[in-house]
């Protein structure tokens, strides 16, 4: 509340000294349409909705990508996701040397396998194949059955 009354108060000084040098010069102009009209009010609503929407967008996109996973202290963290249905996921956990298999609800929360070999998740072994060698495999499969 202080704040706003030495702000109120510098305002009101700086308005006056202003007034007082446009006085001085015999030069003191007015205005001859208000600062605020129909277009500059819409011009600021606009600009205000842009904002907005960008901001909306880009937290949607940032828990569309799953940005917002945390780690505590590099110990535990997601390694995979999988969604089952609109409120279901199985999520698979690294734990210290352990990677744990979980079924997470809107209700809960659930072991479903702690996994003896821990899956290796390396760029390395991802396959290279172009999508058009994956067409074709997947066509001469669809062929022979």
């Amino acid at each position: 509340m202080k704040y706003i009354i030495c702000l109120a108060y510098c305002l009101s000084l700086s308005l006056f000294s202003i007034s007082g040098v446009a006085a001085e010069s015999g030069e003191a102009k007015t205005l001859t349409t208000s600062p605020l009209n129909t277009g500059a009010m819409l011009e600021t609503l606009l600009g205000l909705i842009l904002v907005l929407a960008c901001i909306a967008f880009l937290a949607w996109l940032l828990r569309r990508t799953g940005r917002f996973n945390s780690t505590a202290s590099g110990e535990m963290k997601i390694i995979a996701g999988l969604s089952l249905g609109p409120r279901e996921r199985a999520i698979l956990l690294q734990v210290g040397e352990k990677q744990i298999l979980v079924g997470v609800t809107a209700q809960q929360v659930q072991t479903l396998h702690v996994l003896e070999q821990p899956i290796n998740t390396s760029k390395e072994q991802t396959d290279t194949a172009s999508f058009a060698e994956r067409l074709q495999q997947m066509v001469q499969q669809r062929g022979q059955s």
